[in-house]
């Protein structure tokens, strides 16, 4: 069944994948294939409830993160295949046009956007004489080039992204550089610093410190100086200490020196960046004048030392501060290093109430900022209790919590594992804004747990109402925040509201991101407990929003399918496969015998020759022992047991030659073929002047094939000699084999009749297990495996 709902939700989202999709629309099964299961299923209310109406007319098919992106797409699979190009003009709008669009929101670059715009530039360089004047001017303008880098320096480049970006920007400031149209004293200041952050923050400080250097004459009356994003990169690059030292004493040439408010800049970044060998050092650094650093900074740097434990730098912080221990100004800095030090909660209420008796007007100098801090330390030490304590303090000093107070509580919930602390606390969360930098990881671990915590709808409703604001400011969120919410969408069957949360977001995320997203559909898709219909509509929205999901998996979405005996959802799956644009993603020998194995499963005759007629094809498959194994059992269950032979003939000619497992499958095939008890005695026969030993498994096929056949006599001899071929007694399971095989109900009982008399403990272990009626009679519920599940076993 294909979903009217993805096809229109996800109708552009391939202009923004890494690999292409073939529609595959001869595959779509008709009106009348239409899924349907046991059991409806009912759609209850969507995650848009409150924010999403039902659009009029079929939304944009390219979203502002897209534009441009499949002119591009299709060069990069022109160029893999060596066929014809995309014209240059169509190349040329498409480049200015991805970077004009982001121009006033630049957003996410992802490794797949960055490869593709780079590809086109590389492609428009080759042909920059031979392009029109107009579409020149798209490309290689100063204005054009200037927007490149401005873009590059401002969005936030994914970490597989930064080596394309870097070189991209190399490039395209060589280029700019180099216009024999524009001087090089004339490239603009914003150019210059723009490509200078590119590389400081992109993983290549060296070449943002070279260029500094080159264009120093151009620089060096600018505010902040671009030194300062050197430091930064070279901070960011593995924490680079040394590096750091020598940049900050090499810029004493230049006549820079790192002021307070410039120092308290950077070790903000650095902070936020976590990097606590770069913020010593830029806090240990020699301040312009012999100036000290500012007590803002001294109280931030304290604070992260503490929250980082790293006590012996901390207390020598502690011993700069003013002297005067009681100064308004350091006493939320020094209650914090009293946590620290294992003050409780009650420890520091008797402090504060000491210092404000000695001194009644410090009463006005308590701030909710102390106790926030006492918090966060708290819920860094993994003590949300304690941090519960802290926040108690707030109504004995007379103090308000504030906005931060309240998401602090959230994290103690949070890692208290508190569900209903943290619906309470909740409540008042509408005034609170929960979309700033610092407040979004807490978000995303938030609405992570509210996911997780089950299906009920007022859970539900709380997680709507912390997402509208997020979505009406374009938050991106983590990986694992967007795959709970992927989650709870479709075990609520809410398709709808999956489709919308994917659509405008999975641009955003690299491939190792996309992986984590694709689990939630992929373990729904394989929930044995889910129907076949939501089970097919989440494999739709997976086949069109992660068109670059391998053979593997897809390999184990078709079995998914198989097991829930549905084989022509499972052959759906198969043929997009068997269509995919991308050789990497065509059917391997396991994808195969996978299908075979599903069909034996299924006895689905119509699929079986089409399988085997497309495998005929496929010149890339090798036909292995293992593979044609399968396609053995899958024609002997269903009851083709001629071409089963035949196929086992093909294995007899075969390089590899036959298997254990090969021998067990002819006794298969053997069961329903209409000279079975000839061909397996003949085998049988042929094995023993051949030297080839009889294992149990491989002899109770050959019982099994002549029970089949109706040959009482000769399966119960043969029972009886089991223990002189194989070395091995007949056990209660080879008599349950022996019954289970033999057709009709008279046999049975004669079968019956037999083992008690020739094997009574045997048969009496045997009538402690139920018997369920089948067409052919009773049959006996044995433990283990059916054949096809045996061999996908042994194959392994």
């Amino acid at each position: 069944m294909q979903s009217q709902l993805t096809r229109r939700v996800f109708r552009a989202i391939l202009n923004n994948e890494p690999l292409s999709f073939s529609q595959c629309r001869n595959l779509r099964p008709s009106r009348s294939q239409r899924v349907t299961s046991g059991h409806s299923y009912v759609q209850r209310r969507g995650l848009f409830a409150f924010n999403f109406n039902t659009p009029t007319a079929p939304p944009s098919s390219t979203l502002p993160s897209e534009v441009g992106l499949k002119p591009m797409r299709d060069l990069g699979v022109s160029l893999r295949n060596k066929s014809r190009q995309p014209d240059a003009d169509t190349l040329a709008k498409a480049f200015q046009d991805f970077f004009e669009a982001r121009a006033g929101e630049p957003g996410v670059i992802t490794q797949f956007q960055a490869q593709l715009v780079s590809t086109t530039w590389n492609h428009l360089r080759s042909l920059e004489g031979s392009l029109e004047p107009e579409d020149w001017q798209r490309v290689f303008s100063d204005e054009n080039l200037e927007n490149v880098l401005y873009v590059l320096s401002k969005a936030e480049c994914l970490s597989w992204a930064r080596g394309e970006v870097r070189l991209l920007a190399r490039s395209v400031f060589h280029a700019l550089c180099e216009d024999p149209g524009s001087r090089r004293d004339r490239v603009s200041q914003l150019a210059i610093l723009s490509y200078i952050d590119i590389q400081a923050l992109n993983g290549d400080p060296a070449e943002a410190r070279r260029v500094v250097e080159d264009f120093w004459s151009r620089l060096s009356r600018q505010s902040p100086s671009p030194w300062l994003a050197v430091i930064r990169g070279f901070a960011l690059l593995d924490d680079d200490k040394q590096q750091i030292k020598r940049i900050i004493q090499k810029i004493d040439d230049y006549g820079i020196h790192i002021d307070p408010v410039s120092q308290e800049g950077l070790i903000q970044f650095l902070v936020e960046q976590d990097l606590l060998d770069a913020v010593k050092v830029v806090y240990e650094c020699p301040l312009s004048g012999c100036q000290e650093p500012k007590l803002s900074t001294k109280r931030n740097t304290l604070k992260y030392a503490i929250l980082k434990n790293d006590r012996a730098w901390a207390k020598l912080i502690i011993k700069s501060l003013p002297s005067s221990g009681r100064a308004p100004k350091t006493i939320g800095v020094r209650l914090l290093w009293d946590a620290a030090q294992g003050r409780t909660a009650s420890q520091i209420a008797k402090t504060v109430q000491s210092l404000v008796t000695e001194r009644p007007n410090l009463w006005s100098s308590l701030s909710i900022t102390w106790v926030n801090d006492l918090m966060e330390y708290a819920n860094a030490d993994n003590k949300p209790e304690l941090a519960m304590e802290y926040m108690a303090l707030a109504p004995g000093w007379g103090l308000v919590p504030n906005s931060q107070t309240h998401l602090l509580h959230l994290e103690s919930c949070i890692l208290a594992h508190d569900l209903d602390g943290l619906l309470k606390s909740l409540k008042g969360l509408e005034t609170l804004d929960t979309t700033g930098p610092g407040t979004l990881p807490l978000m995303n671990k938030l609405i992570k747990m509210l996911c997780s915590s089950g299906q009920d709808n007022a859970v539900f409703d709380h997680i709507s109402s912390l997402l509208d604001p997020l979505f009406d400011n374009n938050v991106r969120f983590e990986a694992d925040t967007l795959a709970a919410l992927t989650h709870m969408l479709l075990y609520r069957h809410d398709l709808q509201a999956a489709s919308e949360l994917l659509r405008s977001r999975l641009g955003s995320y690299d491939a190792e991101e996309r992986h984590t997203i694709r689990s939630a559909l992929t373990n729904f898709i394989q929930d044995p407990n889910q129907e076949s219909e939501p089970a097919w509509e989440a494999y739709m929205l997976l086949q069109l929003a992660f068109p670059e999901t391998g053979v593997g998996v897809r390999s184990e979405l078709m079995t998914s399918f198989f097991q829930r005996n549905r084989s022509d959802l499972a052959f759906l799956v198969f043929g997009h496969m068997r269509q995919a644009e991308d050789l990497s993603q065509r059917p391997k020998p396991d994808t195969y015998a996978r299908c075979f194995r599903g069909i034996a499963q299924t006895h689905d005759t119509k699929h079986l020759e089409l399988v085997h007629n497309m495998l005929k094809l496929d010149t890339k498959v090798d036909l292995n022992t293992r593979l044609l194994n399968t396609l053995m059992l899958a024609y002997a269950e269903c009851e083709m047991s001629e071409k089963s032979m035949q196929i086992f003939r093909d294995i007899l000619q075969s390089e590899e030659g036959p298997s254990q497992q090969t021998l067990s499958l002819f006794f298969k095939a053997c069961e329903k073929h209409q000279n079975g008890t000839y061909e397996a005695l003949k085998l049988t026969e042929k094995m023993k002047r051949l030297g080839i030993a009889f294992d149990p498994k491989l002899y109770t096929a050959f019982v099994r094939a002549l029970a089949a056949q109706c040959e009482f006599d000769l399966a119960t001899e043969a029972l009886n000699a089991m223990k002189r071929v194989t070395g091995h007694a007949p056990t209660y399971t080879s008599i349950g084999h022996l019954y289970n095989s033999i057709p009709f109900q008279h046999w049975k009982d004669e079968v019956e009749e037999w083992a008690k008399a020739r094997h009574p403990d045997l048969w009496a272990q045997l009538e402690k297990i139920d018997r369920e009626e089948h067409e052919e009679g009773l049959k006996f519920n044995l433990p283990g495996k059916s054949d096809s599940q045996n061999l996908n076993g042994g194959l392994r």
